[in-house]
């Protein structure tokens, strides 16, 4: 059934439009077009305005049709990470990758074409659905803003089904991890480094010796911590007056998470003090973490959808954060999709275009087993 040209046209068309997070005007205004064209109820919000974006949120309502009284949500993000200026996308071999000098923007205009194509699909061949909310998100890349201030609550879905993971069509997010991040900065004193360095308090010795006692990497099997960036310094001869570092952590367990975020922050404290230093700090937690268990109604539908269709049914879970948290967390039950995106936020990034294909005929079966 999968109008394979059209899937193709469309993909290569959202990649052609630059939209780097907060700048997504003009894909909006792309698909703003094409959900009007279906006949679906088109609306865009106020999302841009609570982080300085161009756009909102575009949501599309398809009616239900035939006796079907459920809502499920459908979702992708319209942001790409850069550079994303001047995408040329190249088809070799059934695959469709950059020209190396970008990403390619698979990561998430392959989600938006598959959810395109399976309401092209259900209008033109008059199926029998649900009713099917459509929702294009902004600025998922830099904190899932969009998300965020989406109001779904509104429209109420039973679930939602967010295309954004790599992994095959049948790969299928079902828990992803609580996570936090933020500043840490240690205020020393400045001091000549060849005349009296003992003046000065360093501000990098200090936290040098607060890391020793850190638990950074693999915490656990659940958990993870990382300093990603380090900052700091005046010039060579002056005794470094202060040190930032850029921290984050994670966990599929909330309240490991918590207690090691305790445990880091009373770590700095306790050196900087000892040394006479100031440790200040502006670690928050960035989304909660979400688990769809066994069982569940969303899941029992996608697993005999992914089994109509002979694709393997693959739960699993993910170490990083999508819109997917922000929905559970508002209480509607959500996974993430694998659509084949690959090597995505490189310039390496591809996808193959059998994958697109399969996504978007899983969708159709998610629908037809609603």
């Amino acid at each position: 059934m999968i109008n394979e040209q059209r899937i193709v046209d469309n993909f290569l068309d959202m990649v052609k439009i630059p939209s780097p997070s907060l700048n997504e005007r003009a894909v909006a205004d792309y698909v703003k077009a094409k959900l009007e064209k279906m006949g679906l109820e088109v609306t865009e919000d106020n999302a841009g305005e609570s982080c300085n974006g161009n756009a909102g949120n575009i949501i599309g309502i398809l009616k239900a049709k035939g006796s079907n009284t459920k809502k499920v949500l459908f979702s992708a993000h319209m942001d790409t990470v850069l550079p994303c200026d001047k995408i040329v996308p190249i088809m070799e071999d059934g695959i469709i990758k950059s020209d190396g000098t970008s990403v390619l923007g698979g990561d998430d205009k392959a989600g938006i074409a598959a959810i395109l194509e399976m309401v092209e699909q259900l209008i033109e061949n008059n199926l029998d659905h649900p009713e099917i909310i459509v929702v294009f998100s902004i600025a998922e890349e830099i904190g899932l803003f969009g998300a965020r201030a989406m109001d779904i609550e509104k429209y109420n879905p039973d679930f939602g089904i967010i295309i954004d993971s790599g992994g095959k069509p049948g790969v299928i997010t079902v828990q992803a991890p609580y996570a936090a991040k933020g500043k840490i900065e240690i205020i020393g004193k400045p001091a000549h480094a060849g005349l009296e360095p003992e003046a000065g308090i360093n501000a990098l010795v200090v936290a040098s010796h607060a890391i020793t006692k850190l638990r950074l990497g693999r915490v656990d099997e659940n958990t993870t911590s990382n300093i990603g960036v380090i900052t700091g310094g005046a010039a060579v001869n002056i005794v470094m007056p202060s040190v930032s570092m850029m921290y984050e952590a994670r966990s599929f367990n909330g309240k490991v998470l918590d207690e090691l975020l305790a445990e880091t922050k009373a770590i700095f404290t306790e050196v900087a003090t000892e040394f006479g230093a100031e440790f200040k700090e502006s670690i928050e937690k960035g989304y909660d973490g979400f688990k769809v268990e066994a069982g569940s109604e969303i899941l029992n539908v996608l697993e005999k959808a992914c089994n109509d269709i002979n694709i393997e049914y693959k739960p699993m879970k993910s170490g990083g954060g999508s819109d997917t948290n922000i929905y559970n967390t508002k209480g509607i039950p959500s996974v993430n999709l694998g659509i084949g995106m690959s090597k995505v936020h490189t310039k390496e990034e591809f996808i193959k275009i059998e994958d697109l294909i399969g996504c978007t005929k899983l969708l159709l079966s998610i629908i037809k087993n609603v």
